[in-house]
C-alpha cells in the first residue's frame, strides 16, 4: 500500500476593506482550490460595509476583525503573526481579495516548487486580466504588459522579484527577515520584500504554469488623486533609495516631480501627450512631493514593521477575533 504523503500546512491571508462587493466570488473560487492542508484567513480591515456578515456566511473561512483601517502592509503583518502564532505553519500565502481562482493545482503547483529546495523561500505565478490576457508580470515589466497569454510564461524559473498578488513564503523567511515593512502604504513593499530575501540568500521563483485572474486594484490605479500620489511618490523614491544606484533615485526624482504637472489619463496606456493631462492642485503636489522626499531619505535605512515575527510567542491582543 503507498503511503500518502504529508502536505505542509499553508495558511492563506486575505486583506479585506469594504470588500463586500467582490470578496463573496474570491473565497467560491477558493472552493476550487485542490490542496488538502490549507487554512483561509480574512483579516477584515476595519470595513465599513457588510463585508463581515458576507463572510461570516461561508464555512471554513476563518474571520479576524480588525475594530480600524491599520494599512496594507500593516494588516497583512497582523495576519502573518496571527497565522504564525496559531497555527505553525510552513507556508503563508498573501492573496488579494480582487483574486479569481480558475484553477484547482493553483496552490499545490507552487509548494511543489518551493519543497524541492531549502534555498527558494518565495513563489508568485501567473496573474491574468480578465480579459485572459497578461497581467504586468513584475520581473519582466515592459515586455508582458497586457499581452495576449499565448504560453510564453509557462516555465518555473527563479527571477528578483515577483508581484504581490498571490505570493506564498516560507516560515523561515519570515523568521529570518521579519514582516513587510510598513515605510510603504502600499506598493512597492512585495518587490522590497522579495529584495531582502535574496539578500539574506533565499531564491525567488515565477511558476507560469500555476495561474488566476486578477481584477486589479482602482485604488492604485487612480494616481491623479493627490492621496494616490502622496503613498505612491514617497514609497518609490523610497525604493529607489533602498535598492537602486544613485541614478535609480534622480531618475525616479525626477518622474515624481513630472508627477506634480501632469499623469496619464489612463494608466493602462502610454506616456503619448493625448493621455497626459495637467494638474490644477500643482501646488498641492509639489509639497507632497518635497515632503515624500525627506522621508524617503529619512526612512530608507530602517525596516518598519508593527509585530515582531521573531517571538511569535507575543501576546498580537486579538481583542476581536473570533476563537
Amino acid at each position: 500500500m503507498k503511503m500518502k504523503i504529508k502536505k505542509p500546512l499553508v495558511c492563506v491571508i486575505v486583506l479585506n476593506w469594504n470588500g463586500e462587493k467582490i470578496i463573496s466570488q474570491y473565497i467560491e473560487s477558493m472552493k476550487k482550490t485542490d490542496y488538502p492542508n490549507y487554512k483561509l484567513i480574512i483579516i477584515d480591515n476595519g470595513s465599513m460595509d457588510k463585508s463581515k456578515e458576507v463572510i461570516s456566511k461561508f464555512k471554513n473561512v476563518e474571520l479576524v476583525c480588525l475594530n480600524q483601517n491599520i494599512g496594507y502592509t500593516s494588516g497583512f503583518n497582523y495576519g502573518w503573526n496571527y497565522c504564525l502564532k496559531k497555527y505553525s505553519p510552513k507556508y503563508i500565502c498573501d492573496m488579494n481579495s480582487d483574486v479569481k481562482v480558475i484553477q484547482k493545482e493553483w496552490l499545490s503547483l507552487m509548494v511543489k516548487e518551493l519543497e524541492k529546495s531549502k534555498l527558494r523561500g518565495i513563489c508568485s505565478n501567473k496573474t491574468l486580466a480578465p480579459n485572459m490576457f497578461l497581467e504586468t508580470q513584475h520581473f519582466d515589466k515592459e515586455k508582458s504588459y497586457l499581452q495576449k497569454d499565448v504560453g510564453q510564461y509557462d516555465w518555473v524559473r527563479e527571477v528578483e522579484i515577483v508581484g504581490g498578488t498571490i505570493m506564498l513564503i516560507k516560515n523561515s523567511v519570515i523568521q529570518k527577515i521579519g514582516g513587510l515593512d510598513e515605510n510603504f502604504f502600499f506598493g512597492p513593499d512585495d518587490k522590497d520584500y522579495c529584495l531582502r530575501t535574496r539578500k539574506e540568500g533565499f531564491k525567488i521563483i515565477f511558476d507560469g504554469f500555476s495561474k488566476a485572474i486578477h481584477f486589479g486594484s482602482l485604488t492604485g490605479r487612480s494616481s491623479d488623486k493627490n492621496f494616490i500620489y502622496l503613498h505612491q511618490s514617497y514609497g518609490l523614491i523610497l525604493y529607489s533609495l533602498r535598492h537602486g544606484t544613485f541614478l535609480d533615485f534622480v531618475k525616479e526624482t525626477l518622474t515624481q516631480f513630472l508627477r506634480i504637472i501632469v499623469t496619464k489619463k489612463n494608466s493602462f496606456k502610454g506616456k503619448k501627450l493625448s493621455n497626459l493631462y495637467f494638474h490644477k492642485s500643482f501646488l498641492s503636489r509639489a509639497a507632497i512631493f518635497v515632503k515624500s522626499i525627506f522621508t524617503a531619505l529619512k526612512n530608507h535605512k530602517t525596516v518598519k514593521a508593527s509585530y515582531s515575527f521573531k517571538d511569535i510567542k507575543k501576546d498580537i491582543n486579538p481583542k476581536n477575533t473570533p476563537n
